[in-house]
């Protein structure tokens, strides 16, 4: 699973990420307001040069498929997908797209106990060898060791726990060069393991990478050190090598002339770094960034974009503040139901969204999101919490909170004053949080603010003591089920904070289990989603729109963009006239 800045999806199942709140997802076109593009016949193309801007001081910190938490940012997600390809593709309608997938056939038993994957036996290694189902077991070892709390430092893998990887699995077996039969240990929905879990198994290169065959431990580390290593990615199966990486500067990627999929059209596509907001939109007005974003703090500078073409999107991810539940001094407080929702009833999304998003945007209310509203719960079209800072007060004087020198105070002497960071490189986000502090400040609850690069943010995250509250960032789910196992189960992959709670993993259980129909399925769902809404395992923040930006003569990059899976497709893009 992963983060935005939003943490970043691979275009397999199970990628959820972590990314930049205020961040660029993929670029797509929105339900509610058609993009103001302009008609074109120009036909594709070989050649020329396309930079998309990363975002404020967000950088490409790992580069291997497998991640660690704290390397699971939707920008590290896109670099491992332009090199290496998931064992299926998912288009933008949230299904599987075999004709475009390494996956041949997926089929399982009734019961949903057994799968048997076959492989198309036309995809190749740069080095001329077949993608094979040993690729698969090689993965499949690494996932199960890199998912132990045992595993050498940075693991564990951060999408451990989703899907039921790797608890779930009795058995690995190749059956043939291209196919392999997973077994589980119990019956499961058949789509959430196809999805969360199968989208795991990313053939990687066992003839290139293979080092320590006997003892995976050692292959991991080795792996690990190879992380950031450009000359380490020689052998690809994917679109694109990477062939420079400056670090905090650019990312180039060039084509894999062995590509058995659609080649590129582009000599070169790079992911380039940008100091701020201002420089992101200076290389935007002066061409020397084609495709971007533009920030909602700087709407106003829309018409000096003369040369490009504005299309507002939304992925399919959330918004969050996370709370930490493990922190030694702040944690047993944060635990606390009533405290929790006195901070939710204290968030205006509706003055968040209307005074920073210029109206661009839509309430957080629980894990799923609202766009698509595939699986969205009908009840959580609004938000469970409404912003209510004086039945908030009520409700924590009613649970043992009384003011005493303007903050909350208990009998035991312990206060709600919090540290809470948030994203260094977003001017809407400083805005944000300093209406979040002084609502909060309404309710008794003392938030100090510290600005953090998004690098360190997720860094933080498996160093209880080195944070309290964090804001700024988003998750998308990358094309996955949205059940929620890696981040509320307890223990899950990216439950990093320390949440908790026993209705919550049987109803997550029970999002995981076969049912007798599409729609027993949803029901599931939704009792889950209804139950994390009002539960607050973290705090529902508001979504706004990407307000993505193209150069005109850019072609193609909103034919290929896949919304539901927030990836990139930069071989379909081409520059034209």
């Amino acid at each position: 699973m992963k983060t935005n800045r939003r943490h970043t999806p691979i275009t397999t199942g199970a990628a959820v990420l972590i990314l930049v709140s205020f961040g660029l997802a993929g670029c797509g076109t929105s339900a509610a307001k058609p993009p103001t593009t302009k008609s074109t016949s120009v036909k594709p193309s070989s050649g020329g040069t396309v930079i998309q801007a990363l975002g404020p001081l967000v950088a490409v910190n790992w580069y291997q498929p497998l991640r660690p938490v704290a390397y699971n940012s939707l920008y590290d997600g896109w670099a491992a997908s332009l090199m290496y390809k998931g064992l299926f593709h998912i288009a933008p309608n949230g299904k599987i797209d075999l004709s475009r997938s390494i996956a041949s056939s997926i089929t399982w038993n009734k019961s949903g106990t057994v799968y048997t994957v076959s492989m198309n036996p036309k995809w190749r290694w740069s080095d001329g060898t077949p993608v094979t189902a040993n690729d698969v077991a090689f993965t499949w070892k690494l996932i199960q060791a890199a998912s132990s709390p045992n595993a050498p430092a940075p693991w564990p893998y951060a999408g451990a726990g989703s899907g039921g990887v790797p608890q779930l699995i009795k058995s690995f077996q190749v059956l043939n060069t291209h196919k392999f039969q997973i077994t589980l240990t119990q019956p499961v929905n058949q789509a959430w393991f196809e999805y969360d879990g199968l989208g795991d198994f990313m053939p990687l290169p066992a003839q290139a990478w293979n080092r320590y065959p006997h003892n995976v431990n050692q292959e991991l580390s080795y792996l690990a050190a190879n992380g950031t290593n450009v000359n380490f990615f020689k052998v690809v199966d994917g679109p694109f090598r990477l062939t420079n990486a400056i670090q905090n500067v650019s990312w180039t990627f060039t084509p894999n002339t062995h590509y058995d999929g659609h080649k590129p059209y582009l000599h070169k596509f790079v992911l380039a770094y940008q100091t701020s907001e201002t420089s992101e939109v200076n290389g935007l007005k002066t061409g020397t960034v084609q495709v971007g974003q533009l920030p909602l703090s700087m709407y106003s500078k829309r018409s000096e974009l003369a040369n490009d073409t504005l299309s507002p999107s939304y992925g399919y991810s959330i918004d969050r503040t996370i709370l930490n539940f493990k922190n030694p001094s702040v944690g047993s407080i944060l635990r606390q139901l009533p405290v929790r929702q006195a901070m939710q009833m204290g968030i205006d999304q509706s003055a968040i969204i209307k005074a920073l998003y210029n109206g661009m945007g839509v309430p957080g209310t629980g894990p799923v999101p609202l766009h698509p509203n595939t699986f969205l719960a009908p009840q959580l079209t609004h938000s469970t919490y409404s912003y209510n800072p004086s039945a908030a007060t009520h409700l924590l004087e009613k649970n043992g909170w009384h003011l005493v020198n303007h903050v909350m105070t208990n009998s035991k002497g312990q206060q709600l004053a919090f540290n809470m960071e948030y994203d260094a490189g977003s001017s809407t986000v400083l805005a944000m949080v300093q209406i979040m502090q002084q609502d909060w400040a309404k309710e008794g609850i003392k938030v100090s603010l510290s600005p953090v690069p998004f690098a360190t943010m997720l860094q933080y995250h498996h160093q209880p003591t080195k944070w309290q509250i964090q804001t700024g960032l988003g998750w998308s789910y990358g094309g996955s089920y949205p059940s929620g196992g890696g981040m509320y189960q307890t223990n899950g992959g990216y439950n990093f904070y320390g949440y908790s709670n026993q209705s919550m993993n049987s109803l997550i259980a029970a999002t995981h289990a076969p049912h007798s129909s599409p729609q027993a399925a949803q029901q599931a769902l939704n009792a889950y989603q209804l139950f994390a809404a009002k539960h607050l395992p973290n705090l529902w923040m508001p979504v706004p729109e990407q307000l993505n930006e193209v150069a005109n003569n850019v072609h193609g990059v909103r034919s290929s963009a896949n919304t539901f899976t927030d990836g990139i497709s930069p071989q379909y893009w081409w520059v034209g006239k």
